[in-house]
């Protein structure tokens, strides 16, 4: 079926007069345009600083302190602004299971993480210092893989992060927790539970 050109014409005009304002009133006003997010701080990938350990030294852990801050957590590790919640360590360990095992040998461990006053970029790596060994973390929700670690884009100043940490097996690991304005080095031990 064909419409003639003059009656689609007509049909276009007569919607377009529709949406006019009608004669004599005011044009109401357009909307605001949303305020778009701020641009990321520009960020490069700090180097990666480790403790190092000789043979038989004792691994360093990093102590727990009370917390009172933004989440639910008692106690964290570290001096933030990024803090994995020390409930998870007990005793500056992270417990590896046979329920935490996988097929490849490895060990994944829930570990929940707080922000407290920061907003920006956080690259998050891990490494065993204690000798050879795989290792890595990650957020559960968001970011990606990028510069031998897990980058995100923090957009709020308060966070509550679910993550997980992957280890080899038994020994002594390092976070190291890099934004726009810190770096944070948190030592842990993973040891078998029995």
């Amino acid at each position: 079926m064909r419409f003639p050109a003059a009656a689609v014409l007509g049909a276009v005009l007569l919607t377009a007069a529709c949406d006019a304002p009608a004669p004599g009133a005011s044009p109401s006003p357009s909307p605001s345009p949303s305020p778009s997010p701020s641009p990321s701080v520009v960020f490069s990938m700090p180097p990666l600083r480790l403790p190092v350990m000789a043979p038989g030294d004792r691994c360093p852990v990093t102590p727990k302190h009370a917390w009172s801050g933004p989440g639910q957590a008692t106690a964290v590790l570290g001096d933030g602004p990024l803090y994995p919640i020390a409930d998870y360590f007990p005793g500056g360990v992270l417990e590896l299971r046979g329920e935490d095992r996988e097929p490849d040998g490895s060990y994944v461990k829930k570990v929940r993480w707080l922000g407290a006053g920061y907003r920006g970029p956080v690259l998050l790596r891990v490494a065993r210092i204690d000798g050879p060994g795989a290792a890595s973390a990650q957020f559960s929700y968001f970011g990606g893989l990028r510069d031998d670690g897990y980058h995100a884009e923090l957009t709020e100043p308060d966070n509550d992060l679910p993550a997980t940490t992957t280890v080899g097996g038994p020994g002594c690991y390092a976070y190291q927790v890099d934004g726009a304005s810190f770096s944070r080095t948190i030592v842990f031990r993973a040891v078998a539970a029995g």
